[in-house]
């Protein structure tokens, strides 16, 4: 293989560098605190006694046994190259062997969180088409051997695809090659993270602090026992005459606590992101403690989705959602995404997955007005008027609130039945959607793997469906359409399907 001369053999069993005992406790130490925080916070500042010093062997205990795992583990852990695949054999209490054909590798990512830069090492996420999320990740290796054995590993792949003719990957032209051809498209600065922290669901982070703060007071209450309870009365008695200070107070502090808490993840997250194109498909790093990079090839995109909304309009800032047909999208609930983009990079992206997209005639058309009425009978009127049942019958009065919710609930829907779009073309499907804000999704007709018309009695009586194009990353739903019109496009797409030459991965 040219320019391959690392330091390890990868034909013989490797470990891991040492320091991957420390990065695994490391992780398991982070569970231990994502889980377990309330409890842990509530020992530091309880006042002592047998429950304290019951919970705190718990931890000294649990601490123990997961150094000894992770040792265990390092020890256990091989990696190496038998009859042209990749192996990996680990396991602490039972062992697991995994042989991966080069020809299934889809990206090799690097990782580096404080632990791999303080000892100059990095780890390796091998992205397979059928593996299962995190099983194929290399937690520490020397940094030079990892970028080798990272072009290494795409080499053998891209060797292996094109001798059994899968489309996708150059042939003509080796990894170093493929490296050096990459084309910044974003670079996130301070004040572009600063808009995308200003811009997120804080609503979101605010009934996660509030759960929080709950949780974090049971546990108080019952590891500190009934003194906890009486400060709670005391405090609550001060302050019973004053709910509404209170909440004029409290609601502001949540949103600027729930602010704060999306800046400081946005930094952490994607401090430093680097947008890249390069000649496979795409590939972002970024991270401020935890420094990874992540790679997309265009053969696995199955669809790409951008979004807005209010706030980031303001901005003129999309979020781009990259859907990839690999096990990392499936295990781990999520895909390839950039925050913070603007028009001209989401056009870029467009144009490198959908060539020609910006020339292309959409023909657009809506779903049937429908949906609105039935979401609004659903969601507005009948919780309305159980609402104004159950407050008549309690209090022998009229509430104005269900009306509220009525007239808030149609105008909701309304807005959803007015902004859902999809256009269609001759190759592929572009759809829009949304009420606040707005997301979009493209997708090619060879990408979809079936069709699929789904009714309900209701959609039935009315000669309505749904019409959903399933990919290997998920899929498109276009609801409340016309029956006939949606076995129009079934056929058309079907049509698509079997005549094209592109191959979906």
């Amino acid at each position: 293989m040219k320019n391959w001369n690392p330091e390890v053999n990868l034909y013989e069993p490797n470990r891991q560098s040492p320091v991957a005992i420390i990065v695994i406790l490391f992780q398991l130490v982070q569970r231990l605190i994502r889980q377990f925080w309330p409890i842990l916070l509530v020992m530091f500042l309880g006042r002592g006694g047998y429950e304290n010093y019951w919970l705190n062997n718990v931890v000294i205990v649990f601490g123990l046994g997961s150094t000894l795992t992770s040792i265990i583990s390092y020890f256990k852990f091989y990696f190496y190259i038998k009859n042209e695949e990749l192996v990996i054999e680990k396991g602490v209490f039972q062992k697991s062997k995994i042989n991966v054909p080069f020809d299934r590798i889809q990206t090799v990512n690097l990782q580096q969180n404080p632990i791999h830069r303080f000892f100059d090492v990095m780890a390796l996420e091998i992205d397979t088409a059928g593996s299962a999320g995190n099983e194929l990740s290399i937690k520490a290796i020397n940094r030079k051997n990892a970028e080798e054995i990272r072009s290494f590993l795409l080499e053998k792949s891209r060797l292996a695809k094109a001798e059994k003719g899968i489309e996708g990957d150059e042939v003509t032209e080796g990894v170093a090659s493929i490296v050096q051809k990459e084309t910044s498209l974003l670079n996130l600065s301070i004040s572009d993270l600063l808009k995308i922290g200003i811009g997120q669901n804080h609503f979101r982070r605010a009934l996660i602090i509030v759960g929080s703060l709950f949780a974090a007071m049971e546990y108080a209450r019952t590891i500190i026992g009934a003194s906890f309870e009486t400060q709670i009365k005391e405090v609550a008695g001060l302050v019973a005459g004053s709910a509404f200070l209170i909440a004029l107070i409290a609601v502001p502090l949540m949103i600027a606590g729930s602010i704060l808490l999306t800046l400081i993840q946005t930094v952490l997250r994607y401090y430093d992101l680097n947008f890249l194109k390069t000649q496979r498909g795409f590939k972002v790093v970024a991270g401020l403690l935890t420094k990874r990079e992540q790679s997309a090839n265009l053969t696995k995109i199955q669809q790409i989705a951008w979004s807005t909304n209010p706030v980031k309009m303001i901005f003129n800032l999309f979020d781009l959602k990259l859907s990839q047909a690999a096990s990392v999208v499936v295990a781990r609930k999520q895909s390839f995404y950039v925050p913070g983009c603007y028009a001209h990079q989401i056009e870029a992206v467009q144009e490198t997955y959908f060539p020609g997209v910006s020339a292309v005639d959409f023909e657009m058309h809506g779903i049937h007005r429908s949906i609105m009425w039935r979401r609004w009978l659903y969601i507005g009127l009948l919780p309305a008027a159980f609402a104004f049942l159950g407050v008549y019958l309690s209090t022998e009065a009229l509430s104005i609130f269900p009306i509220f919710w009525i007239i808030i609930v149609f105008l909701y829907q309304y807005r959803y039945w007015k902004k859902w779009n999809y256009g269609i073309s001759e190759e592929g499907i572009r759809t829009s959607s949304g009420v606040i804000g707005t997301q979009w999704d493209l997708l090619l007709w060879y990408k979809i793997q079936s069709v699929k018309i789904k009714q309900t009695i209701y959609q039935r009586r009315k000669g309505l469906c749904d019409l959903v194009f399933y990919t290997a990353a998920g899929g498109i739903k276009i609801p409340y359409i016309e029956l006939e019109k949606a076995q129009q496009i079934r056929n058309y797409v079907l049509y698509k399907i079997e005549s094209s030459q592109k191959a979906w991965m």
